[in-house]
């Protein structure tokens, strides 16, 4: 089951009311009735129920420090933590992709997220990937190729669905993530193709339109780091855009959006974003966090009493 519109349904009840909302991005419900969209949002909420509990830590096989590059440069850097839980069949994968302004951050920071996954029956998989300054974007993106590759390489050993893996990348993670799933370009490099990936899950993300970030969005602070990371030419910014290889020929996997909904410029990223998506035919489901929450949406995400949690599974359900 999947909807091939922007779809943020806390604020679809608003709209129903006519009450005024910003939340969905101008024809997004042109190719479906509101009530159809109210009834699908009803439909996902109850089929999810409630998360299950944590997981027992005990309960884990981890194998940490899993080298997925075949020719690493840096073995602590290309390699990922696995999270399982025994199972008798194989697992839908959730593949998560640090924040950190493409320099920092680490595989480990990943807070409730494995117990959580794990205990909705996911594997979990944290990657680190070669970091700026000492390596380039295109060596990011080739760790994250390489990292989806190793699960396919490995599916039958560590019992892991290899036909339904989600990306999830906070902040700078998203952009890497968005890009190799809108650019069929990367995947190639290890003969897979776009719809190897089921979906995609960004948290806080900024970075789907960098020249709009340079011109208009980013605050002087955003322009200088994405400055630093991209350089000034104006067609390296453009190629380093998700936005700019959405394609009507091409079908990207499905996308769910986390954003805070109280950062304006984050929020019409987010939306500009969603409605290239829409318009050409992609699902694209934006999930607002609540308010004051954009530093802790990615520490918070798979907490019990998160809603933007339960969101998200309710999502990967309906999308898997």
């Amino acid at each position: 089951m999947s909807v091939p519109h922007t779809i943020d349904c806390t604020r679809l009840f608003l709209r129903a009311s006519q009450l005024p909302t910003t939340g969905i991005p101008a024809g997004a419900l042109s190719a479906r009735t509101l009530s159809g969209l109210i009834a699908w949002c009803l439909l996902a909420m109850a089929a999810i129920g409630t998360p299950a509990a944590l997981a027992d830590d005990a309960a884990l096989t981890i194998w940490r420090d899993q080298v997925y590059a075949a020719e690493p440069q840096d073995e602590a850097l290309q390699s990922l933590d696995l999270y399982v839980q025994k199972s008798t069949t194989k697992q839908p994968v959730v593949l998560y992709i640090h924040g950190g302004y493409w320099a920092f951050g680490d595989k480990t920071e990943v807070q409730h997220k494995p117990a959580f996954f794990t205990a909705n029956d996911f594997a979990f998989i944290s990657m680190n990937y070669r970091l700026r300054w000492d390596y380039t974007l295109y060596d990011q993106l080739e760790d994250v190729v390489s990292a989806i590759r190793w699960i396919h390489t490995h599916s039958d050993s560590h019992n892991l669905d290899a036909q339904r893996i989600t990306l999830i990348g906070h902040g700078a993670g998203g952009h890497l993530a968005s890009l190799v799933t809108t650019n069929p370009a990367y995947l190639a490099m290890a003969d897979l193709e776009l719809n190897d990936v089921k979906a995609v899950v960004t948290i806080d993300t900024f970075s789907f339109d960098i020249p709009r970030v340079m011109a208009e969005l980013g605050s002087f602070l955003q322009r200088r780091q994405h400055e630093a990371i991209f350089g000034k030419n104006k067609d390296v910014w453009r190629a380093a855009s998700p936005i700019s290889h959405l394609n009507a020929d091409r079908a990207t996997p499905q996308f769910a959006l986390i954003y805070p909904a109280d950062n304006l410029a984050t929020t019409l990223q987010t939306q500009g974003f969603a409605r290239d998506l829409v318009t050409l035919g992609n699902t694209a489901i934006m999930i607002p966090g609540p308010g004051n929450a954009g530093s802790t949406l990615d520490a918070d995400l798979g907490k019990e009493s998160d809603p933007t949690t339960r969101a998200l599974l309710t999502f990967l359900r309906v999308a898997l």
